[in-house]
């Protein structure tokens, strides 16, 4: 291609580099909107070699930036520049976008050429845009605010979003696009001024008061047109407005969503430590039942302990008093034999008294 040498790359060196190459949106300095291209007539043939299909999938970003490098190159050819034919110029581009391609779509020069309309058609009318705003202004508005502004009075008219950002960027700064704008703009008619005849006079006369009334006509096309403007510019803003009370209101509820949530959360925290507090006590409790069980359960093993001392001892005294009962004092001596005497005695009376309490 004639376009590959280096000063053309650079145009293809954009598309590796970030979208946003400028992070000041302007680019028109308040000048008029640019109209390029209006009608773009199609080439005669296709080239040798390149198949004809039907409508392929949709253009991606990448192909839009690679589309709108290649028109920068070969409309910026040094030699032929801009007075290549539309044929020739639309081939070279076909042929850039086809070397430089990164995707498998089969694009034709037809569907490029009606891509680059479409492109070039939104883009204009977004620049439109952009200059009205530029144009009000506005003091405090940066250029990221002229820039969204612009794109809601786009949306506002067309009924759709600017989805040609990505173009936009690479072609607000470059000549050619801006060339392109003032390429066909006729040269203002130079005033003559012949030596004057009667019938010349009244055809000037007829001509000033053609162009008079042409010049009121105009006066009044611009002046309803920019009474159009202003009523879009109040409904866009009148929008605007509406659309910051629905996102006032729509906060208002989050927070008061929120403030419902928190306060829900607050009384589920409160819940939950007096459940811990009250299951806390049940333990304490359980505690101590367990330790009251496991005193009176000593008490009743205590218990059962003397009684089986006493039972012992009652048994050990039935037993002694039984062996006493049953000796025979008459044998012993006297000194013994009164002791034992006595102490069956006591036995006896002993065995009489317990009868008498039972």
């Amino acid at each position: 291609m004639d376009s590959q040498d280096s000063g053309h790359m650079y145009f293809t060196n954009l598309l590796s580099q970030d979208p946003q190459l400028d992070p000041t949106y302007g680019g028109q300095s308040g000048n008029s909107p640019m109209t390029i291209d209006a009608s773009l007539p199609l080439p005669p043939n296709e080239p040798n070699g390149v198949r004809k299909s039907v409508r392929g999938a949709n253009f991606t970003p990448e192909e839009d930036k690679l589309l709108v490098s290649a028109w920068l190159n070969c409309s910026l050819d040094a030699v032929q520049g801009t007075d290549q034919k539309h044929s020739q110029l639309w081939e070279k581009i076909f042929e850039y976008f086809q070397q430089y391609k990164e995707t498998t779509n089969e694009r034709t020069i037809k569907s490029l050429i009606h891509r680059w309309s479409v492109i070039q058609k939104a883009t204009n009318k977004f620049c439109a845009k952009l200059a009205q705003v530029e144009g009000l202004n506005q003091s405090g508005m940066t250029e990221q605010d002229k820039f969204e502004k612009a794109k809601i009075m786009y949306q506002s008219l067309e009924k759709c979003s600017f989805q040609f950002e990505h173009c936009w960027h690479l072609l607000k700064d470059q000549p050619k696009w801006i060339w392109r704008a003032t390429k066909d703009v006729p040269p203002r008619r130079k005033t003559m001024s012949p030596s004057l005849t009667p019938t010349s006079t009244r055809c000037s006369a007829a001509t000033e008061d053609s162009k008079a009334e042409k010049g009121k006509r105009k006066a009044q096309g611009k002046q309803a047109e920019e009474n159009l403007q202003l009523r879009k510019m109040k409904y866009t803003l009148l929008e605007e407005s509406r659309a910051q009370e629905k996102e006032f209101y729509c906060l208002k509820a989050e927070k008061m969503e929120y403030d419902k949530e928190k306060e829900e959360k607050k009384l589920r925290l409160e819940d939950e430590r007096l459940r811990l507090e009250v299951e806390k006590m049940r333990i304490e409790a359980e505690k101590m039942r367990i330790e009251a069980e496991k005193e009176q359960s000593k008490i009743r093993q205590e218990d059962e302990r003397l009684r089986l001392e006493a039972e012992k001892v009652e048994l050990a005294k039935k037993e002694s008093d039984q062996r006493i009962m049953m000796m025979d004092v008459s044998v012993m001596p006297e000194m013994q034999r009164i002791y034992f005497q006595q102490l069956q005695t006591e036995i006896m009376m002993g065995r009489s008294n317990a009868r008498d309490l039972d």
